[in-house]
């Protein structure tokens, strides 16, 4: 009772009135804005091809200033690897791998199949254009509509913060050891947030400090944005995804059964509607299949280099933040909880694709196929045939996304976390 309450609260907070496209719920304009804040949102599919014009020139800078960031991070580290601490070469090699993530996903962003899925999204499978079937499925349409406008908002926030503790503990770590003031401790050089292999004016004068700092400021956002919200585009993907499957499950569960039953028989107009009823689900399902098919198409070396570089990425932060200083668990800490967070929840919401189709198996053996006619019963029969095919996603058309997946990854984390560990412990 009070979780239902809690979510009508929720849903009048999180609800849009009366629309005439997807485009226009407040959790796709979001969307819309972050992504076409790094040049990765397609207007062109959408009609406006002047910006996209005009956003793709700039998806290619982006691409540009990534990879320069990337070669710039490795020249810095290999000029001052001898002086550095453990620590400090793990949080070169983290900003690195953040670049060349952000780099795949900007790449993947401009591909033709990776616009036309997201047009393929909003314009023909988006619960939208299917909440007037049935009250059933207006129901689940709400739903998925409330859930995606509260995640999107928690993924908002979780950005913003991670952005802030990022770049401004470096700041503030500068403020209280005197850097800005006039009497600065001798050959002292400014805390950053990331490092790059510039003249040393940057890390030792003031000038130098405050022209990295904007730099910084910039390129964590972007960064962050290529991080984050990628991620939340798939996931309210999934939630389509699901709310799709829920109706079909519901549909198939919730067949009529015959008027007349004493003979325990559909008449023939009762079959001619079971048949259009039968001929609805297949084409149900096999928009959903299409679609997912087009997603593990578009979004396949997306999710292999996101499982990649994880493997990386949360065992080089768990290091960081085991020094359990107050300094690295603001810096890291919020970042370690959200990279985590993105890996357990992607891999969570495919595994209940997987879970949610699987449950299709067994309810389309609850239609009452014994009181149909013989045309409808073959039918039936094809339809189990064809929903056998389980929904899932593939990493590299190989790797199925999935909690076993993501355990693997985290077992491999924790093991090179450990090795590190001990090696960090030597020096």
């Amino acid at each position: 009772m009070a979780l239902s309450r809690i979510f009508e609260i929720m849903k009048t907070k999180f609800a849009d009135g009366e629309v005439d496209s997807p485009l226009q719920y407040k959790y796709v304009t979001r969307l819309q804005l972050m992504m076409s804040s790094i040049g990765s949102w397609p207007h062109t599919q959408f009609g406006r091809h002047k910006l996209h014009t005009v956003l793709s020139l700039y998806n290619l800078v982006l691409n540009g200033l990534c990879l320069l960031m990337f070669i710039l991070g490795v020249l810095y580290w290999r000029q001052r690897r001898e002086n550095m601490s453990f620590f400090d070469s793990g949080h070169i090699f983290l900003c690195m791998i953040f670049d060349l993530l952000v780099l795949v996903r900007l790449l993947v962003a401009r591909t033709t199949k990776y616009q036309e899925t997201i047009k393929d999204y909003l314009l023909e499978f988006h619960l939208f254009y299917f909440k007037n079937r049935s009250p059933y499925a207006a129901k689940i349409h709400t739903q998925i509509h409330t859930i995606s406008g509260m995640f999107t908002f928690y993924v908002i926030c979780q950005m913003a913060s991670g952005v802030a503790l990022f770049v401004l503990m470096p700041w503030y770590n500068n403020l209280r050891n005197g850097m800005f003031g006039k009497h600065r401790p001798e050959n002292s050089t400014f805390e950053n947030s990331a490092y790059y292999y510039l003249p040393d004016a940057c890390y030792t004068t003031l000038k130098g400090y405050w022209m990295l700092f904007a730099f910084n400021s910039f390129t964590s956002y972007i960064v962050t944005i290529g991080l984050f919200v990628f991620d939340l585009l798939i996931s309210l993907m999934v939630f389509q995804t699901w709310g799709h499957l829920k109706i079909l499950q519901h549909n198939l569960l919730n067949m009529p059964p015959p008027e007349n039953s004493t003979t325990g028989l559909y008449s023939t107009e009762e079959n001619v509607k079971i048949r259009n009823l039968l001929k609805e689900i297949h084409e149900h399902h096999n928009l959903i299949i299409k679609f997912v098919d087009r997603c593990s198409d578009a979004f396949s070396e997306y999710l292999f280099s996101f499982y990649l570089f994880m493997q990386f990425i949360t065992c080089i932060l768990l290091l960081e933040v085991s020094s359990f200083t107050a300094d690295a668990l603001a810096k890291y800490g919020p970042l370690t909880i959200g990279m985590h967070q993105q890996l357990i929840q992607v891999s969570i919401l495919f595994e209940m694709l997987n879970t949610k189709s699987h449950q299709l198996i067994d309810a389309i053996y609850a239609i009452p196929w014994e009181y149909m006619d013989t045309s409808n019963r073959k039918t039936v029969i094809f339809l189990i045939r064809a929903i056998q095919k389980p929904v899932s996603l593939k990493a590299g058309g190989m790797v199925p996304v999935g909690v076993n997946t993501m355990m693997a990854v985290l077992k491999g984390s924790v093991s090179y976390y450990m090795m590190l560990k001990a090696l960090a412990g030597e020096q």
